[in-house]
């Protein structure tokens, strides 16, 4: 062997003695067989070399696809990954592993870390729903995701997290331990008669739960209590076909009593909520409960108007102010404890006429209106607000809640002929209005009037103003509107001005969306409050009640100003238009 020979060999030798796996890789990559790369990569991972058993399980998916062993190479990147703390890509991967076939240990073992991993990104309650999915799998052991899943849940320590939680897993292990731990939670602080009904219910609800086991140890010693300054009551319909809408206002009034600062601090006011399901003796039920027992100082809600009438003659009869979110009034009307905070049909026609007559100069008008209560009333209103201010509705045209084809109403009213065609490139019909005037009024929703404004479109209506309620204040109306809908104005109580930029950027922060009208109003009512209780420091509800009517000068997202001697909230609307294909605040 010569010189040169001899010294390569031995280079080779140092290179694999301090690069053995590059160089071994590099020089039978090739070769190797997805068998091979899979037995090297549990060997690397068994000796805590993660990153390098990573690789070996990508090339394998990378260079067999058919392999059998793609599955489990799957999976121990996804072990991987966990173990490297990159939760994002394990989450990627294992979800892949999701619609094939394993065994149940298998799938504990992905739901497992699934959880882990959702965990690590601070999604508690996608990390609860991993591990909820691991305890359905039958015959498999349940101890370690049990105790991650209490883990998760003692680390919460407001009432409306263990509410949402005990709501949106009912039934379930998860479920029956968050109202375990509200039960804990209400006898910490006082209130003996929720800590024995609460408890009477994981018993009866969760009586295979190991929990339920312990109750009279965990019941019997509690820490001492951590109360709040004030309690507020909130009722909302947390389940049901009125659920999403609940949890909506719900969001915005947990964000107006959001605690800035430390966490450590004793929250001034703590929010004790209720869910109506909907039902009306749920409401009065939830009132007496929060006003009695949670000595609430104040309460917001209820949200419905089916609910509303019982709601107010028990805030009534119990001296609390009620500050309602429902559109419909109370029978008895507004006034003494009852307030009502939201956009009121009545509101939305008085503004939206005033607009029109007044600074659009409009003096006729036709309604095109849907055949449901909706449509009724806000034709009623109006017509009446228009002969109020001195205008004339001309006519009124009614169709079915589910049509989607105006074809014919809009050719009747407006009188439409078709002209023949004229000329090459030219449409293949051509319209002659026979009727006009000045301002069209469709109380509908967004994607059904832009449907009418399109067709109106088509049919060329032309001299006329449309308007709408806040109804419209939604992205179909443009999409199904098109051109149609260019110059359309619309009331509602929300329009994202500069002024409320600070409110939108910090609900989406908190909620990763962007509020709405519903969001605004219900904010506005809790953020009022709010105030109140830190600014004034009432002694009681009837204290309280006072400071809401004296409350004229707020300034809220949704235009709240305060509310007057009958309970009605002051407050001014916004007109919103349609420019440029997009809608814009336009007024004031």
């Amino acid at each position: 062997m010569g010189r040169r020979s001899v010294a390569l060999f031995l280079l080779g030798l140092l290179l694999l003695a301090f690069f053995p796996d590059s160089v071994f890789s590099q020089s039978r990559g090739k070769n190797l067989d997805e068998g091979q790369l899979f037995r090297e990569g549990e060997e690397l991972l068994s000796k805590g070399e993660v990153e390098r058993a990573l690789w070996r399980f990508k090339r394998l998916i990378a260079e067999h696809p058919k392999s059998p062993l793609i599955h489990e190479a799957k999976f121990r990147m996804g072990l991987c990954y966990t173990q490297l703390k990159r939760p994002k890509e394990a989450l990627r991967i294992l979800n892949e592993l999701l619609p094939t076939f394993m065994t149940p240990q298998r799938m504990v073992q992905v739901f497992t870390l699934l959880g882990d991993n959702a965990l690590e990104i601070r999604d508690r309650a996608q990390a609860l729903s991993w591990y909820e999915k691991g305890l359905q799998v039958s015959g498999q052991p349940q101890e370690e995701l049990k105790r991650k899943i209490r883990a998760i849940i003692d680390s919460m320590e407001s009432e409306e997290e263990l509410n949402e939680v005990e709501w949106g897993h009912r039934g379930t292990y998860a479920g029956g331990y968050a109202k375990w731990r509200l039960a804990q939670k209400a006898k910490q602080s006082g209130y003996e008669a929720i800590a024995k009904k609460l408890v009477a219910e994981v018993e009866r609800e969760y009586s295979r739960m190991d929990y339920v086991a312990q109750r009279r140890e965990g019941m019997e010693a509690p820490p001492p209590p951590n109360r709040s300054k004030y309690h507020v009551g909130v009722l909302l319909p947390l389940s049901g076909i009125h659920k999403p809408f609940g949890h909506k206002a719900l969001q915005a009034i947990q964000l107006a009593f959001k605690e800035k600062g430390s966490k450590e601090k004793l929250a001034f006011a703590s929010l004790m909520v209720r869910d109506t399901k909907g039902e009306p003796a749920e409401v009065e039920k939830g009132i007496d409960e929060l006003v009695r027992h949670e000595k609430a100082i104040a309460v917001i809600g209820p949200l419905l108007s089916l609910e509303v009438d019982r709601a107010a003659r028990k805030a009534r009869e119990l001296k609390v102010p009620l500050i309602s979110l429902s559109q419909k009034g109370p029978m008895e009307g507004r006034g003494d404890f009852v307030f009502q905070n939201s956009l009121t049909p009545e509101d939305q026609v008085q503004t939206l006429v005033a607009f029109a007559i007044q600074e659009l100069e409009l003096r006729s008008f036709a309604v095109f209106y849907p055949n449901s209560p909706y449509g009724h009333h806000f034709k009623n209103l109006f017509h009446q607000e228009v002969g109020r201010r001195g205008g004339r509705v001309v006519g009124t045209v009614i169709y079915q809640e589910d049509q989607t084809d105006f074809r014919q109403e809009i050719r009747g009213f407006f009188r439409v002929e078709t002209l023949p065609k004229q000329g090459e490139g030219k449409r293949a019909e051509a319209f002659k209005q026979g009727v006009f005037v000045d301002g069209l009024f469709v109380p509908d929703s967004a994607d059904r009037a832009g449907t009418i404004l399109g067709q109106l479109a088509y049919y060329e209506i032309r001299g006329t103003t449309f308007l709408g309620t806040n109804a419209w204040n939604g992205p179909d109306l443009v999409k199904m509107g098109g051109r149609g809908a260019e110059g359309a104005f619309f009331v509602d109580a929300f329009s994202k001005t500069p002024s409320v930029k600070s409110f939108v950027e910090e609900f989406l922060r908190e909620y990763q969306r962007e509020p709405d009208t519903l969001e605004a109003l219900a904010f506005d009512g809790a953020n009022l409050l709010r105030k109140i209780l830190q600014t004034k420091s009432p002694s009681s509800p009837q204290a309280v009640r006072d400071e809401l009517l004296r409350s004229v000068g707020f300034e809220g997202v949704s235009g709240l100003k305060g509310f007057n001697g009958e309970g009605k909230a002051i407050r001014v609307l916004s007109i919103l238009r349609v420019k440029n294909g997009r809608i814009e605040h336009f007024s004031p």
